[in-house]
């Protein structure tokens, strides 16, 4: 693919509800509008602090919301859904191991540790989660990070710096790229609004 080919990057978080249930749809909005889906993960604690934001569950009555929300988005768009604490677990070992790989690797990563967080019963609290997730996905050992955190940390920091500096403050949030102007687009309500950039940019 050229630098130059529009493309939708897809920004998450695994600690994020809203970026697995956007994950859910990613497959079929690609293949629906004929646009590669570049996912990259980001550290959303990192990029709430670098935005001034505030995280949801800080606001007692925004989380207590949140929680039928979410409910309200796994039975429309009909995926399976759990819903835990998001600062029950610590995703940066699984988004290290996410930044070292590449497209379909990244995404087979990606959607494995979505699932088996949000949608299976993996206990996220074990020390081992991580390990647990991979080998029960059938993915490579090797996808697992070892003498390169450190570095892949400070890849997705920088990028998480690069997203923020371009607008973004929290997931899942989506850049159409390549198409003239870049554009964003945040949360998994305004997948409607993606698509119709995507349809005109592309016309």
């Amino acid at each position: 693919m050229k630098d130059n080919s529009p493309y939708i990057e897809f920004c998450f978080d695994f600690i994020s509800p809203y970026a697995y249930l956007a994950s859910t749809q990613m497959p079929a909005l690609s293949e629906r509008l004929q646009i590669p889906v570049r996912w990259q993960p980001v550290n959303l604690p990192r990029l709430i602090k670098l935005s001034g934001n505030t995280p949801p569950t800080t606001v007692r009555n925004k989380a207590k919301y949140l929680m039928h929300d979410l409910k309200c988005w796994s039975q429309y768009l009909n995926v399976p859904f759990r819903l835990i604490k998001p600062g029950n677990f610590d995703s940066r070992a699984a988004l290290a191991a996410c930044q070292s790989l590449q497209d379909d690797d990244r995404e087979t990563f990606s959607t494995a540790i979505f699932k088996a967080l949000w949608a299976d019963k993996i206990n996220y609290q074990e020390k081992d989660w991580l390990n647990t997730a991979t080998s029960s996905a059938g993915l490579p050992p090797e996808w697992l990070l070892t003498d390169t955190y450190l570095q892949q940390m400070d890849n997705l920091n920088n990028k998480t710096a690069v997203i923020h500096k371009d607008g973004a403050f929290g997931v899942p949030t989506f850049f159409l790229r390549g198409a003239g102007r870049t554009q964003m687009f945040w949360g998994i309500d305004r997948l409607n609004f993606l698509e119709l950039a995507v349809e005109k940019a592309l016309s």
